[in-house]
């Protein structure tokens, strides 16, 4: 479809504007293939829908003056070359001008940006031969005799290309890559009456780097645990001492960053200051926790924010004590800090000194959860629940380890983490919802221990 515009034009016509203060344009080229995959009779696999995918988005920000000097108006809106540029940019103003939010100024445009690893190379030069390989990946593990039967899977390799303009003057270009893997299995038993008992178990991972893709891990994980929702028996209520691994941890610990954040601060939302203890009335591991932006292939591996502040390793909390507050330019200006700081990056967790081992043995009987059925959390009040897809007792009384599903799971930050105990293993987790540009990177221990966590039957 033919551009009626140009982005020059929409930048020069911010600039000359009476009423826009200031700008951020975003321009995002995504490039993305998509495979999905059926078994045949007898279980072979074939490729059910080869897709490719090219999506432009083109967005802005924009900051628009008020008769109150000490108050703008903002506004973030998609704009379309194929359509006229006057009434969208006149939609926008209108209804910028219905909001009024505290003034602030954009960033002096950095001069000098870090070099970050945020895309694969092997993908970015051969974006056919890497679903290629991944491809020959999945066939050999669905290959590979099972106790399972294989039902499907998804490849998705994509390029994401952003180039993001600010009326401060600086251009900024990165470039990222994503893998994302599914990998469906299911298993059925006959039961006492004749009658056949079935059940899916679907896993999924994402990655950024094909080196970080464990793909006859993830089919393998896939099988067994469809295997094991065959055997499984009701979860009991009661209290536990609970191990979650690293996906939930993630949610947890991002969860968490946003109570150190200048924005929690300023909205007077949970907040936890400088010189204060993250988890109160701790006995259990100290957590020491950063956010690093720079860190090779993560999935919020970034150079800036989204307010065009350089990102730098940024220590949040060491050894349970409050040392920073991330805080971008907006909130920053509004909290009268020194200087605007790190909210974008992998969120770094250091490790513990207990192994996997031994914390299935920490108490007569530890839950460990292979899989939630949905996890919701609140980052506010930092409490967490979800029924329980499927998960593994380890009966240190009876030495038997036993299959479980079903019963809701709830608790809180502040209460099930004071005698957290984190394992010594640390791993990379990735995560990404959709084509939003910030992923949720995490570096951290592979599990770890909760205690008191109650489950409702």
């Amino acid at each position: 479809m033919a551009h009626l515009w140009t982005l020059d034009q929409l930048k020069s016509t911010l600039d000359n504007h009476p009423q826009v203060k200031g700008w951020i344009v975003n321009e995002e080229t995504i490039q993305r293939r998509e495979r999905y995959f059926l078994a045949e009779k007898g279980g072979a696999l074939v490729i059910d829908q080869d897709r490719e995918v090219e999506v432009n988005n083109l967005s802005a920000r924009l900051f628009v003056k008020l008769d109150d000097a000490s108050r703008q108006g903002e506004v973030s809106k998609k704009f379309f070359y194929s359509l006229p540029l006057a009434p969208q940019l006149d939609s926008a103003i209108a209804a910028g001008l219905q909001t009024s939010h505290q003034a602030w100024p954009l960033p002096t445009a950095a001069t000098e940006l870090p070099s970050v690893q945020s895309a694969d190379p092997a993908i970015v030069e051969d974006l056919e031969g890497s679903v290629s390989r991944l491809t020959q990946d999945i066939a050999t593990a669905v290959a590979t005799p099972r106790d399972a039967r294989f039902d499907s899977a998804e490849l998705f390799l994509s390029i994401h290309r952003l180039t993001k303009h600010l009326s401060n003057g600086l251009i900024h270009r990165s470039l990222s890559t994503r893998i994302y893997v599914e990998a469906a299995y299911s298993c059925s038993k006959q039961l006492a009456d004749g009658s056949v008992f079935s059940d899916e178990y679907l896993d999924t991972r994402w990655s950024v780097r094909l080196a970080d893709v464990d793909v006859a891990g993830l089919f393998e994980q896939a099988a067994n645990h469809a295997r094991y929702a065959v055997e499984v028996s009701k979860t009991e209520a009661g209290r536990y001492p609970v191990i979650i691994h690293a996906d939930v941890l993630a949610t947890l610990f991002h969860d968490q960053i946003s109570q150190l954040s200048g924005s929690n601060a300023y909205h007077q939302l949970p907040f936890v200051a400088v010189g204060d203890a993250l988890i109160k009335s701790t006995e259990g591991d100290l957590i020491s926790l950063a956010l690093d932006p720079q860190q090779p292939f993560g999935a919020d591996t970034v150079a800036i924010s989204g307010q065009g502040v350089p990102q730098a390793l940024l220590p949040l909390v060491e050894q349970n004590r409050v040392v920073a507050t991330a805080a971008d330019q907006q909130f920053a200006h509004y909290l009268n800090l020194p200087a605007p700081t790190t909210v974008r990056g992998t969120v770094t967790v250091a490790g513990g000194r207990h192994s996997y081992a031994s914390l299935t043995k920490a108490a007569p009987q530890v839950l460990e959860i292979l899989q939630f059925s949905g996890l919701f959390t609140d980052a506010n009040s930092g409490t967490f629940g979800s029924e329980i897809r499927l998960a593994r007792l380890h009966d240190n009384i009876n030495g038997t380890v036993r299959y479980l599903k079903g019963g809701s799971l709830g608790g809180a930050v502040q209460e099930n983490f004071k005698g957290l105990k984190l394992s010594d293993v640390c791993v990379r987790h990735s995560h990404f919802d959709g084509n939003n540009p910030v992923g949720q990177a995490y570096f951290g221990p592979e599990c770890a221990l909760l205690t008191e966590v109650s489950v409702a039957a």
